[in-house]
């Protein structure tokens, strides 16, 4: 009944789309102790989707609110059509207000474009490392959801509601993103601060997403069409299997890496998602504002920096 039901939605091709993000992050040796749960009624990401555009808004404050601190209200909009990428970032100013010697690099206040055809195969990086978080495709989900099971069952019959597993490279994978970009990404941050290579931390969290299993909630709407889909994603081990990576941290004695791993046992990090579709076959997307500003070789010289871009 599930392979049936994702097997007619990957069809559709014209959607609205919102996700919920919430991150409980725990990190005791970092003073960092936030909890938050998903909130439908303040999504992280809303999208429209059609076969010639797709325009999302992002709350960057929710974004950030794990990192600690106020919340912020600020956000943008961003506009992907086959060659051309579409970013309002004016909201950004509030930012630049507050601390004039901020840098924000391609994250300027401003209305720009990037022209997508000079990435080529890499425009999914380099739309993730733009949105931060990317709305699950409809299509390649419900495409590539029933392989990537591990295991599923029916716990509802109104409305049709499966709790499944996958590992969280799988799901990574399912929601159209890219394993190695993900990993590359969670070890540029660690290796600035520490003499393991970004190579060494990136294969680390590559083999880290595989063994994780992450905890799936599919629903579907009265059509028998994929309607919500949720997931837990328990990461907290990370820390504790970081200590394993050789070279992480200096020579310790057999007692200062006891204390170590009780340190980070302690360490908390639980990430949510939930996703709700909205087939509409009659939606039309907002066309892009007009803008002269080209920011592509900034972009360009961010990825490459990142190690993500060519």
């Amino acid at each position: 009944m599930l392979g049936a039901a994702l097997a007619e939605t990957a069809e559709a091709a014209t959607y609205r789309v919102s996700l919920s993000a919430a991150q409980t992050v725990k990190r005791p040796f970092a003073g960092i102790d936030t909890t938050a749960e998903i909130d439908d009624q303040a999504p992280t990401l809303v999208g429209e989707v059609n076969p010639d555009r797709q325009h999302f808004v992002i709350d960057v404050g929710a974004l950030l609110a794990p990192s600690g601190g106020d919340q912020l209200d600020i956000g943008f909009e961003m506009w992907i059509e086959d060659e051309r990428l579409v970013v309002d970032t004016r909201d950004y100013q509030q930012l630049k207000d507050q601390n004039p010697d901020v840098q924000l690099g391609p994250f300027e206040p401003g209305i720009f474009f990037v022209d997508l055809t000079e990435f080529e195969e890499d425009s999914p990086e380099l739309l993730a490392a733009i949105g931060g978080t990317s709305a699950p495709d409809l299509r390649e989900m419900a495409q590539k959801l029933p392989a990537a099971l591990i295991s599923v069952e029916e716990t509802s019959s109104d409305p049709p509601t499966f709790v499944g597993s996958m590992t969280y490279a799988d799901l990574l994978e399912a929601q159209g993103g890219d394993v190695g970009a993900s990993a590359s990404g969670a070890a540029a941050g660690i290796a600035l601060n520490s003499a393991v290579s970004a190579d060494v931390l990136t294969q680390f969290y590559i083999d880290f997403f595989v063994s994780v299993e992450v905890e799936v909630v599919i629903e579907l709407n009265e059509q028998g069409l994929l309607h919500v889909l949720s997931t837990r994603s328990d990461l907290s081990s990370q820390y504790r299997a970081l200590l394993d990576v050789e070279g992480f941290v200096p020579e310790m004695t057999e007692s200062e890496r006891h204390e170590a791993f009780e340190m980070f046992e302690n360490a908390v990090h639980v990430l949510e998602t939930r996703a709700v579709y909205e087939v509409d076959d009659d939606l039309k997307v907002s066309v892009p504002p007009t803008t002269a500003d080209d920011r592509t070789d900034q972009w360009r010289q961010l990825l490459t920096a990142a190690g993500l871009g060519t």
